[in-house]
């Protein structure tokens, strides 16, 4: 992940942003409906014309662990959907891991790119090379001219973009107010959820906000999330110059000691200690350690529930090795 380690506007606050891109070809149904038979006809088409655009690190999903799997899920480059050893699902990355293309998921194809921080312009010219490459490729892509791009779910009809943030809201978490200000962002037809998409909650003020394209373009996205962003960003920064540093010492001298003595830890765990490590981090303007925190945030694993008996032992020898 080289693009999580460059310098970034407002990484303090927005971990990352996201758009995503979610397209089917004409001549195939959606992949729930597909047989394996044309599943792999799809995967091989798409295969050779997004490594011809340059997506050369090709991995096919059913031939990893599923502690590979995990990682991945846990790295946000595949949903927690793919964990099962499906056949004819594949995901495809740049160099830099900025722009992954994941084959076979709900959509034939779903197209993410990721910068670190609020960087907009740099997620608007990136999407419009990206709907070019894929505009110039000999596809036909299901689209009607009422309805946009057909997708699987109806949701995403239209453009089949979504713009994501995934943010550090811990200072508003622990004051309490994070609740109207999701709700703020829900007024302008966002959505808010866990790290690890549908049904996972916010945990210690980690959060994805989403908001879907339906016909607009991105840039008219950025343009209505642009000044509540910025006021969100503001207000967060605010609340973290009130936290009791005293007691988020005592609550990081007390997670080391866990960390040091256990066998065995749940996610839940590994998500406060990573919370509270960045926040001092940030308290104490050490952008290091603030960007290691984020590094292992993408590295932690994520199985499905319930986890295998090895996940949780596993979790505490890495995070034992990586953090204290």
């Amino acid at each position: 992940m080289v693009w999580l380690t460059l310098p970034a506007p407002d990484r303090d606050v927005v971990i990352s942003g996201r758009v995503r891109l979610a397209r089917n070809l004409l001549q195939y149904p959606f992949p729930h409906q597909a047989s394996e038979a044309q599943l792999q006809a799809i995967a091989y088409t798409l295969r050779r014309e997004l490594q011809e655009a340059g997506l050369n690190h090709v991995l096919e999903l059913s031939r990893l662990s599923l502690q590979e799997r995990a990682r991945l899920v846990g790295a946000r480059v595949i949903s927690p959907a793919l964990l099962p050893e499906l056949p004819h699902r594949w995901a495809l990355m740049d160099d830099s891991g900025s722009v992954v293309a994941v084959i076979n998921e709900e959509d034939h194809l779903r197209l993410q790119i990721t910068c670190a921080g609020w960087q907009p312009q740099t997620l608007s010219e990136s999407l419009v090379h990206w709907e070019r490459t894929l505009n110039t490729m000999p596809l036909l892509w299901a689209r009607s001219p009422k309805l946009g791009y057909l997708t699987a779910s109806p949701i995403n009809l239209g453009s089949g973009i979504r713009l994501g943030l995934l943010m550090h809201l811990m200072g508003l978490q622990r004051a309490r107010q994070i609740t109207r200000w999701l709700e703020a962002l829900q007024a302008l037809g966002c959505h808010a959820r866990g790290l690890y998409g549908e049904g996972s909650l916010a945990f210690e003020g980690y959060v994805q906000i989403s908001l879907l394209g339906r016909r607009d373009p991105l840039d008219e996205l950025l343009a209505r999330l642009r000044g509540t962003l910025r006021t969100l960003i503001d207000a967060e920064r605010d609340a973290r110059a009130r936290i009791d540093r005293d007691a988020l010492e005592e609550e990081w001298t007390e997670l080391q000691a866990t960390l040091r003595h256990t066998e065995s830890l749940s996610l839940g765990t590994t998500l406060r200690a990573l919370a509270v490590y960045r926040m001092r981090g940030m308290l104490d303007y050490n952008d290091a350690q603030r960007d290691h925190a984020d590094r292992l945030l993408f590295e932690a694993a994520v199985y499905p529930p319930p986890e295998p008996e090895y996940a949780a032992k596993e979790r505490a020898e890495w995070l034992r090795g990586r953090l204290t």
